[in-house]
């Protein structure tokens, strides 16, 4: 940022002229925020390359004037569908169209949407088409699930540095450590299992450089990008455990208890791109549409600084500290009064658009002089009270059989005259009735919600995750999964056309916002919360919508339907059963 007095001096030291230079340097930002706000996205599509290289080949692009509708979102750790509908005879519509009858291309199609430049990126991989008419009048509406959805196809064995048919030791695979690089390592650790070949042929085994993978990674087409968490890893520590489990499922808690997000993006070398940062390629020279994920903190929730969670209009934003307690099951804010946090210096320079974790600034007010076009707020009270888990023990129950094959071989010996296999039998004989019954369950109150509540409340919660041992970090997890399950929500949704705030630039996924309702008794309140989705659509029809952003702040389980719920329980089963042997065969 320009000082004055630099401005100054550069004019002669005549403030009139120096205050029109500044001027005209501020009109020049806002004609550039204006550009941004204005932009329309770059719409592409790539291919895999017919000859069985590395790499994504350009294939065309869609001109965002000539679609029909379009809707992609960009949800905080959670796998999207963006959606694009195109004319029947538009040119890649009819190649789309063709590909399923066409040998010689590759099948898989990779959508890359860039907003503002390339500074914002949603990219996905094709799920589907289908050729829809109405008004009898054909279009091609075209499906592509976010590359998030990656990480459901990638499985965790008990021990992926070991091949998976001949030999898994041992049955679970365990990690602890700070989440980011607890999470960071569990996928790469996978990432290297499948694209390294160290335990099966490379998809091409006549191609010589394929079988290299496992020392140069810059064929690989998934990366991550980590680093030691010794050295700036703050974030709070957790437990990853897996059968053989997806790395989505595997990571989804700990994402969640931490206030991690898990982005992604294509590095398009085509386009002049590095991806710096990762480990195993020098240069970041990765090959074109290579997929890097990272696991970033931008809601700075367990720092040790704390952050803002919450405010009122006239005292501005609070900075709090979430302080653990309870045995590291409950949670707490406490407030830091006379807070002398130093703002970021990156708010300082010039140019600069977006959010500190640390130190969040943005604020979308409800009036009449924002381009907020509809805003819902909605609360709910805190749930359960209590959480139960568990359902074994194994310790207890070896300990149980001990004494049982103790005393029966003792009782034998003495009235038995000597028999001393008294006790085998009567372990196996009681076992089958005991196992699962001494201290198999943990139960945990939550006293001080039970007090914000008051008196009529909802009792207790069973939280699945624990059901091998109830005393195991896989149980304290649970407990703490169980209790966010129930916890307050607040979630504000809020529709924004044509406005000075500019989504992916000023606010970016797991980011923290505050906002306000002009409602009577709340309007001095500023709600503060996650930005959990932001959804950019447009529709070009007869009654066209312009380009628009949809932003959801804060999350809600209240909001799944009834199905949702069903089968996130259903996916848990499966997993599950998956883990003692049972294969479900779905029809």
């Amino acid at each position: 940022m320009t000082a004055w007095a630099d401005i100054l001096a550069a004019n002669t030291g005549d403030p009139w002229k120096a205050f029109k230079t500044l001027e005209r340097e501020a009109d020049q930002v806002r004609a550039q925020h204006h550009a941004f706000r204005r932009a329309k996205p770059l719409i592409r599509l790539w291919m895999n390359d017919p000859d069985g290289d590395a790499g994504l080949v350009y294939v065309g692009r869609v001109d965002y004037d000539d679609t029909i509708r379009g809707a992609f979102p960009f949800k905080n750790n959670t796998v999207s569908q963006g959606v694009l509908e195109l004319r029947d005879d538009h040119y890649l519509a009819v190649w789309l169209k063709q590909l399923p009858n066409n040998p010689e291309l590759k099948k898989n199609v990779v959508i890359t949407v860039d907003f503002y430049g390339d500074q914002k990126r949603w990219s996905g991989l094709l799920d589907k088409w289908t050729i829809k008419s109405k008004d009898h009048v054909k279009y091609l509406e075209v499906t592509f699930n976010d590359d998030l959805a990656f990480l459901q196809y990638l499985l965790c064995p008990p021990n992926p540095a070991l091949p998976i048919p001949v030999l898994q030791f041992p049955r679970i695979f365990a990690l602890a450590g700070p989440a980011r690089w607890a999470i960071s390592a569990l996928i790469f650790i996978n990432l290297w299992r499948v694209q390294s070949s160290i335990w099966s042929l490379p998809d091409d085994p006549f191609d010589l450089e394929s079988w290299d993978d496992a020392i140069d990674w810059s064929d690989w087409q998934c990366h991550v990008k980590a680093s030691p968490w010794l050295l700036d890893d703050s974030s709070l520590w957790t437990f990853l455990s897996s059968r053989m489990n997806p790395v989505d499922s595997v990571i989804a808690d700990s994402l969640d208890d931490a206030q991690l997000t898990l982005t992604y993006r294509r590095i398009l070398t085509d386009d002049g791109e590095t991806a710096d940062g990762l480990i195993g390629v020098p240069g970041g020279n990765v090959k074109n549409g290579a997929l890097v994920f990272e696991v970033v903190d931008n809601s700075n929730a367990t720092a040790l600084e704390g952050t803002f969670f919450e405010g009122t209009i006239l005292d501005g934003f609070v900075r709090s500290v979430m302080v653990y307690g309870g045995g590291f099951v409950e949670d707490s804010l406490n407030v830091v009064s006379g807070d002398q946090t130093l703002a970021p210096d990156e708010y300082y320079r010039s140019g600069w658009l977006a959010t500190m974790a640390k130190q969040p600034w943005l604020v979308i007010r409800d009036n009449e002089w924002t381009p907020i076009e509809s805003s819902d707020l909605s609360w709910g009270p805190a749930k359960n009270v209590a959480v139960v888990v568990g359902g074994d023990n194994p310790a207890a129950d070896a300990i149980a059989k001990l004494i049982i094959e103790t005393t029966g071989n003792l009782l034998g010996w003495l009235l038995l005259g000597g028999f001393s296999g008294a006790g085998g039998i009567a372990a196996d004989v009681i076992m089958p009735f005991i196992v699962g019954t001494i201290a198999a369950w943990l139960h945990w109150k939550n006293t001080g919600r039970a007090t914000q509540l008051g008196w009529v409340h909802y009792w207790e919660l069973y939280q699945q995750g624990a059901e091998n041992n109830s005393w195991s970090l896989a149980a304290l997890s649970a407990l703490r999964g169980g209790f966010l399950v129930g916890r307050a929500e607040t979630v504000h949704l809020m529709a924004l056309h044509d406005s000075w705030i500019i989504p992916g630039l000023h606010i970016d996924i797991g980011q923290r916002l505050g906002s306000t309702v002009l409602s009577k008794g709340v309007e001095h309140i500023i709600w503060v919360n996650q930005l959990e989705e932001m959804t950019c659509a447009w529709d070009n029809t007869s009654s066209p919508a312009p380009m628009s952003w949809v932003l959801k702040a804060g999350k809600s389980e209240r909001a799944q339907s009834i199905g949702e719920r069903m089968a996130r329980l259903a996916k848990k089963m499966s997993e599950a059963l998956n883990n003692v042997g049972v294969q479900l065969i779905q029809s």
